[in-house]
């Protein structure tokens, strides 16, 4: 515990900024059916930096984007102001503090219990949840976060009605960290914009980096396939690109209850990250599906483990966001050698612009809701300018060494 509060206070010392924010832009228009058979209008074509690029006629379609126009916001300086929240395992930049978000009272429907925490501001409060499990969760809400949401979406036990929700990883140690949570109409409003645009629903980075990722982790297997991990009672094996399996370790080695989590069945990766789909494992009770797993494998710079001198794979963490669905996190140092994810420009700017349109059709009359936000696991976020890290405030970083 002791080193991991050291590794956030020197991440901390050594780096206290970088994050990206503007205003949300406008643009989105929609229509009956009726109107789209016989209406012509003129769309926006963009370039990958999100800039206007030409104009093509098309007919008008039901919740159609109209238009994606450059706005000052949008080429603002980053905001870098404020206090940062940042991540209790490795000290990542998460969220602005001044980023807060207070939420409806009519989307906390499911909540269990709330708090006041003032160090959020006048209005800051803790939201508590309990998942299908039974496993409680104090959330803390934000309009922006520097987490990175799955490419996966659902709304399965989601904890705010009309929501869809993505798990949200640490930028740097991959931990997870909170949930994306998106309203209905707001994924609508992307997916028939990215389908206008011509543009797959997944942003498809560098042309292949794909490949150049995967056999990296291919090799990193190739001499030992399996690894566990142990977390209390129970002790999790990953075995590549083969099964996931839970079980208890005796002490004479014997392993007791053992069941499967998953079987490889999907490659899930993408241009910019490596994942694996398994399913069809043991049979669960509470909901009547089979268990599944998700593995992310990663770079974690955090990792100090070594054998013989060489920096091994890891099984760092498993996590179960939803019931009897895991997701595991497994460490490849080789893969610290590739370049970081870059956020696809488009997608952020077709965000902002279905995010504002939505709140400018609201009717005052119709309950307020939000058309996107980002809910950290307030436990494992720490502020800045919190009193358990008053100390940090002397350590500096050293640069070189003089000798006398």
């Amino acid at each position: 515990m002791n080193l991991v509060k050291l590794s956030l206070a020197l991440s901390i010392a050594a780096a206290r900024g970088g994050a990206h924010d503007a205003p949300a832009s406008a643009g989105y228009t929609t229509t009956s059916d009726d109107e789209a058979k016989t209406t012509q209008r003129d769309e926006v074509a963009l370039d990958v930096e999100g800039g206007v690029r030409h104009h093509v006629a098309a007919s008008k379609s039901s919740h159609a984007l109209q238009a994606l126009a450059t706005t000052e916001s949008d080429v603002a300086s980053p905001d870098i102001s404020g206090v940062s929240m940042r991540c209790r395992f490795c000290g990542a930049h998460l969220a602005w503090k001044h980023h807060y978000q207070h939420l409806p009272d009519e989307s906390k429907a499911h909540a269990k219990n709330t708090r006041t925490e003032t160090s959020l501001g006048e209005h800051g409060e803790v939201v508590y949840f309990d998942n299908p499990a039974g496993v409680e969760f104090e959330l803390a809400s934000f309009q922006h976060s520097d987490g990175v949401p799955s490419d996966a979406y659902t709304q399965q036990d989601t904890f705010f009605d009309s929501y869809n929700w993505r798990a949200l990883a640490c930028p740097r140690c991959a931990k997870h960290v909170g949930w994306k949570f998106t309203h209905v109409l707001h994924d609508q409003c992307m997916a028939d914009t990215q389908r206008q645009l011509h543009k797959p629903a997944v942003p498809s980075g560098k042309k292949g980096s794909k490949t150049k990722l995967a056999a990296l982790v291919d090799a990193a297997f190739a001499d030992k396939s399996c690894y566990a991990m142990s977390n209390g009672w129970w002790s999790y094996q990953h075995c590549y690109k083969s099964d996931i399996t839970q079980f208890h370790l005796e002490p004479d080695g014997v392993k007791a209850n053992e069941w499967s989590l998953g079987h490889f069945s999907d490659n899930k990766s993408t241009d910019t990250e490596i994942a694996h789909h398994f399913t069809g494992g043991q049979h669960c009770d509470e909901n009547g599906k089979l268990r599944s797993t998700t593995v992310k494998y990663v770079c974690c710079p955090e990792q100090q483990v070594r054998l013989f001198g060489i920096l091994d794979i890891v099984v760092d963490t498993i996590e179960e966001p939803s019931l009897c669905t895991y997701l595991m996190r497994v460490c490849v140092p080789q893969l610290c050698q590739s370049k970081p994810k870059i956020p696809d420009v488009l997608d952020k700017k077709i965000e902002k612009a279905c995010a504002q349109t939505l709140v400018d059709h609201q009717k005052p009359t119709s309950p307020a809701f939000l058309p996107l936000f980002y809910t950290l696991v307030w436990p494992d976020t720490i502020a800045e300018d919190s009193p358990e890290l008053t100390w940090t405030h002397s350590l500096s970083t050293v640069t070189s060494i003089i000798g006398r």
